[in-house]
């Protein structure tokens, strides 16, 4: 498994835990391919989820990232390519 890929998944799982803590949905039901707002995240959410995903990677993300990339599939693709020392090794700066 390739850096990228680790770093994905890595990203997949944080996105996915992220919103069923938050939406209060197991995780099993957050499918990675529907777009954020179809899962329930308004404006507000995302600056949240945003400063948050920045904080456990280590990195500044662009404000506008998550409706660039709508879902944690496109969002986990993205960030591991751009970051993917990052992305696989979260929360070592």
């Amino acid at each position: 498994m390739g850096n990228v890929d680790v770093a994905e998944l890595n990203v997949r799982r944080w996105c996915t835990d992220y919103l069923a803590r938050s939406l209060k949905l197991p995780a099993n039901q957050i499918d990675p391919q529907a777009r954020f707002a179809r899962l329930g995240m308004d404006s507000a959410m995302s600056v949240f989820f945003l400063v948050e995903l920045e904080e456990w990677l280590g990195v500044e993300l662009a404000s506008e990232v998550v409706f660039d990339y709508p879902s944690i599939a496109e969002l986990a693709r993205y960030v591991a390519t751009k970051f993917p020392q990052a992305a696989a090794a979260p929360g070592r700066k």
